[in-house]
């Protein structure tokens, strides 16, 4: 009974009162004349080509390795404290500051 059932459904499906494949196609789409078509060979060229992003992409490398060489300067004075104290004053100016 279970196998039966996708067959009745499928039987369901096939209305003799359906209208004919042809019938779905409109008089003007009929008079359409044929879509031009065009050698391949010009599209196949364009996806052979180097992208601008290969190009970009050689250059972002370089310009990153080039900064993982590079080392970060110390502060310019030795005493962190000082700079400490420096850096609280600005940010409670900062604060005070209205918005």
């Amino acid at each position: 009974m279970i196998r039966a059932l996708p067959l009745m459904l499928l039987l369901a499906a096939c209305d003799p009162n359906l209208p004919p494949v042809d019938a779905s196609i409109s008089a003007k789409a009929r008079a359409q004349t044929f879509p031009v078509l065009v050698p391949l060979d010009a599209i196949l060229a364009e996806g052979s080509r180097a992208s601008r992003a290969a190009a970009a992409q050689s250059e972002l490398q370089g310009r990153a390795a080039a900064l993982s060489r590079t080392t970060i300067a110390s502060p310019g004075t030795g005493d962190l404290a000082a700079r400490g104290r420096r850096l609280r004053e600005r940010a409670e100016r900062l604060r005070a500051i209205p918005l």
